[in-house]
């Protein structure tokens, strides 16, 4: 079970997990929690603590950005007749719409896009643009 499993199992069953700090979780109300949520809390400590880190964290930020470049790439390759594919994500930055874009042979990148000047059909248009 991953952190986000759990997360949701712990909102199915009424609980919210908060991180106090960078080793300390608390979970709230007390007396929703049963012996084994505890036990999964405990088990899953540090994948939970790690998926409730602030977005501003280095290692929240590098983590976000290899599971976005990893499903760009396999939208890629699901889609052997495209050339270029991109994801949005508009929810890991406040201010941003993260972009990121894979070519088929190249690589990917990521572009940080104003919120006020996103526009998805233009970016999805520009990567159908023939070569030049």
């Amino acid at each position: 079970m991953g952190a986000s499993d759990l997360l949701g199992r712990l909102a199915l069953a009424g609980v919210k997990l908060t991180l106090l700090g960078p080793d300390k979780l608390a979970a709230e109300p007390r007396a929703a929690l049963t012996d084994e949520l505890r036990a999964l809390i405990r088990n899953h400590k540090a994948e939970l603590i790690e998926a409730l880190a602030p977005i501003g964290g280095k290692r929240h930020d590098e983590r976000g950005r290899e599971i976005r470049r990893q499903r760009a790439l396999a939208k890629l390759a699901a889609e052997p007749d495209r050339q270029r594919v991109a994801i949005f994500d508009p929810d890991a930055d406040p201010a941003f719409v993260i972009c990121t874009i894979a070519i088929r042979g190249v690589g990917t990148c990521e572009l940080k896009i104003p919120r006020a000047k996103f526009d998805p059909w233009a970016v999805l248009e520009a990567l159908e643009q023939p070569k030049h």
